[in-house]
């Protein structure tokens, strides 16, 4: 402790040397304010060149389906008129956008796909199953195409039945119109399906 005060008074000693050696104090001149004037340069902003993008949310893309009410309708009374146990609906095919957010999902739609059910007497009769075929897709022709939805050319999937069988032929659209157009009946399943 008394080491403590020995330091203590050395200090306050150098100091008060240190002072003194240097003179009087002088008194600094009051502060007046000058007026500077400072001039900042504007960079000219060109708001065209600055691309403004708006926050898309990111949604993951599904494959989907989605029912064509009144297109079913229209095939299932056309294809009734020919047979009245047959049956039609039309559906469309693509991707449902799924976002995380409780929104919504968003259908985009690819092609539109056709399904009927037509029973038949002989499930290897090519003569009746391709005129089920030609009569069917006259029904599809004479479809208004603002009925049809998506960009591509879809399929018409039939389900011939008998009693006791059933035989399911999918049939793409692309790949029938291609056919000649003077076909016999009998000709369209080998054409269409040549490797049974």
């Amino acid at each position: 402790m008394v080491r403590g005060i020995k330091y203590a008074s050395i200090l306050c000693m150098l100091l008060l040397a240190a002072c003194a050696a240097t003179g009087p104090i002088s008194t600094p001149a009051p502060f007046t304010p000058r007026s500077v004037t400072i001039s900042i340069p504007t960079i000219p902003i060109d708001a065209t060149s600055i691309p403004i993008t708006p926050t898309i949310e990111p949604c993951a893309y599904v494959e989907a389906q989605q029912s064509l009410s009144e297109l079913t309708a229209q095939i299932d009374q056309a294809i009734k008129q020919i047979q009245p146990e047959a049956s039609g609906h039309a559906e469309a095919y693509g991707e449902n956008c799924v976002y995380a957010s409780t929104r919504q999902a968003t259908f985009s739609a690819m092609e539109t796909d056709f399904y009927f059910t037509i029973p038949v007497k002989d499930l290897k009769d090519n003569n009746e199953l391709g005129t089920w075929i030609i009569n069917t897709m006259k029904i599809i022709e004479a479809l208004p195409a603002s009925s049809i939805a998506g960009p591509q050319a879809g399929f018409v999937e039939f389900t011939f039945k008998t009693k006791d069988d059933q035989k399911k032929l999918r049939v793409q659209i692309g790949s029938y119109e291609s056919l000649p157009a003077n076909i016999n009946a009998n000709e369209i399943i080998p054409m269409l399906f040549p490797n049974p």
